[in-house]
């Protein structure tokens, strides 16, 4: 991306690459045949660098384990020299890991060293949301006309929390990063001011996006796993790559005449090693590391309309289809054989299925659907009938998120109207209503690093196209000139349109 820093070490010319301000070092060691006890690195930190660095770094848990592990090492190996009274100079320079402005002034980061090092690690693994007052931290909008409606389709958090992926109607998929601020802030201010997303990363596709998926292991800090998959209107699937926006490669269906068929669903599995894709009469597993054509096909009945696994149980696969119906599938038996039970329940297509860990040794699974206000929540180990009943309103067909966090503590989902219900689900009860949006809020995302909530919103709005015009507003701030004809007032109507993506910070406000 556009923020990257490339830092290079002696002993090889190791190379790290740096997203959204984070820095991986890599160090290689070498040893003599005649002295195993002392290893020798090729970068050595002491701790008051290592205490400077840190700060520099966010301090959400989404770190490459490999940059810890050196850190730790380094600090071992430091210790170590000093006691054998070694005279190494440290190769990395403080000064080259500062942010420099345009005019090339260093901005040193607003983090207090000592505050730094009293902090706990792990209070960052799993954010704490809803503390306080929610603040409005950033925000990006989409005109529309009545020739082209460009509404969004829902936001993915990447999986270490740095990069938002948005699919945007007629406008291809964007993803935007994280404020570089918040990395660094453990509260926020109500009196922030607003920032303005930027797409870091434009993929200009035409057609409809029917669904889009991260891959689970990836890692700013290792680039060859930052990527994601999507599947559009005519097309096979396509792997992009999330620094530069580039097609990695292509995973093709084809039906029984030999034709490219799109994929309507996908998934990936928890280790990243297996593609599932959702299709009409089949679901085809393609192995990752091999692009192309070849591929499982498991024929089913119905229109694969989303995708779930639980970690559980690896075998199986959890499918949602058009007619309103949830199938769960052993891959390891025949077709014949069908799925191994069926739960029913809604009104609507499914449009969407999550599992989370509900308690010590408990996994659920929670379903939505189209032009149904509600969300179930099932036990699978006694799935005659849900457990609990969340209402929402949904009215449209298209699909409309929730999502909850790591902990399996909140529950948030958009709906038709433009609000957030955000559920308790440890404690039961009335959801908390958020008014955030004055169109329908169709995405709604938690990080998983940062106490951060995505919503989008937007639709598809029916006008008129006989007459000449239809008065439109666009985001609420800006209304068409109309002619001051009697034959235009006495057909024109006020459409309002809303096509953002906005950050909220539901955290500690200091």
């Amino acid at each position: 991306m556009d923020d990257s820093v490339n830092l290079s070490v002696s002993m090889g010319d190791v190379e790290a690459s740096m997203l959204n301000h984070n820095v991986s070092f890599s160090s290689t060691m070498v040893t003599s045949a005649g002295d195993l006890s002392l290893p020798k690195l090729s970068m050595t930190l002491t701790e008051a660098e290592l205490l400077k660095l840190r700060s520099r770094c966010p301090k959400n848990g989404v770190d490459s384990p490999n940059a810890s592990v050196a850190m730790e090492t380094s600090v071992g190996v430091a210790t170590a020299q000093e006691d054998v009274e070694a005279k190494e100079e440290s190769v990395v320079d403080l000064e080259d890991t500062l942010e420099m402005t345009s005019n090339g002034n260093q901005v040193k980061p607003d983090v207090d060293p000592a505050a730094d090092s009293e902090a706990d690690p792990a209070d960052y693994s799993v954010p704490e949301y809803f503390k306080g007052s929610i603040v409005e931290l950033a925000r990006r909008c989409w005109t529309s006309s009545t020739e082209a409606q460009h509404y969004t389709k829902g936001c993915y958090w990447s999986p270490d929390g740095t990069c938002l992926l948005v699919p945007i109607h007629l406008d291809g998929m964007h993803v935007m990063e994280v404020p570089a601020d918040l990395y660094s802030t453990p509260a926020v201010p109500s009196t922030r001011p607003l920032s303005k997303l930027e797409s870091a990363v434009h993929v200009p596709e035409g057609g409809t996006v029917y669904d889009c998926v991260w891959y689970p292991q990836m890692n700013s800090l290792q680039p060859e796993t930052c990527l994601w998959l999507a599947t559009r209107q005519h097309e096979p699937i396509h792997m992009w790559d999330a620094f530069d926006g580039s097609l990695r490669c292509s995973y093709s269906g084809y039906d029984a005449v030999d034709e490219v068929m799109a994929a309507i669903s996908l998934a990936f599995s928890h280790d990243g090693e297996k593609i599932y894709a959702g299709y009409k009469r089949c679901i085809k597993i393609f192995d990752t590391s091999r692009p192309g054509r070849l591929c499982d096909d498991y024929p089913v009945k119905f229109a694969i309309s989303c995708i779930a696994q639980t970690t559980a149980h690896p075998n199986t696969l959890t499918c949602g289809n058009w007619h309103g119906y949830i199938q769960h599938f052993d891959l390891r038996c025949s077709h014949k054989q069908g799925p191994l039970f069926t739960l029913g329940g809604h009104k609507g297509g499914i449009t969407q299925l999550r599992y989370g860990e509900i308690g010590a040794g408990e996994w659920h699974l929670f379903s939505g659907a189209r032009k149904c206000g509600k969300i179930l929540q099932w036990d699978m180990r006694n799935y005659k009938k849900p457990l609990v009943e969340l209402k929402r309103h949904v009215d449209t067909n298209q699909r409309i998120q929730f999502d909850f966090t790591a902990d399996g503590h909140w529950l948030a989902s958009g709906g038709t109207w433009g609000s957030v219900n955000v559920w308790d689900l440890q404690n039961c009860g009335d959801p908390t209503i958020l008014p955030l949006h004055s169109d329908c809020c169709n995405g709604v995302a938690l990080n998983p690093a940062m106490p951060i909530l995505a919503t989008s919103s937007g639709q598809f709005h029916f006008t008129d196209q006989s007459t000449p015009r239809d008065n439109v507003t666009l985001n609420g701030s800006e209304t068409t000139e109309l002619p001051a004809s009697d034959e235009v007032h006495q057909n024109q109507r006020e459409v309002i349109y809303e096509n953002a993506v906005v950050l909220w910070w539901c955290g500690p406000t200091g």
